[in-house]
C-alpha cells in the first residue's frame, strides 16, 4: 500500500509550526510514521507514533480501491 503524507491540509499548519520550533524535518516525520511504535488514542481516534526523541500525532485514512494510505499530521511533540 502506498503511503502519502498530506502537507496541504488545513490542520497540518499546526504540525508544521511545531516541527519548525522543535527542529524536526519532514523526513524525520515520514520515518517516524513508517518505523515508530504506534498507539491509538481512544478518546480522539487519532494515532500517535513514538520515534527517537519525538512523537507525531496524526489522522489516518485508508483508500483500499486506490491502494493508498493518507496521513494527516496534527501535531509533533518532544519527549
Amino acid at each position: 500500500m502506498k503511503l502519502k503524507i498530506n502537507w496541504e491540509h488545513r490542520r497540518v499548519k499546526h504540525a508544521i509550526e511545531r516541527m519548525w520550533l522543535r527542529g524536526i524535518s519532514v523526513k524525520d516525520v515520514e520515518e517516524a510514521v513508517l518505523k515508530g511504535k504506534k498507539v491509538l488514542q481512544r478518546e480522539t481516534g487519532l494515532t500517535e507514533t513514538f520515534f527517537r526523541r519525538f512523537s507525531v500525532v496524526y489522522d489516518e485514512k485508508v483508500y483500499r480501491k486506490m491502494n493508498l494510505q493518507k496521513i494527516f499530521p496534527v501535531t509533533v511533540k518532544v519527549l
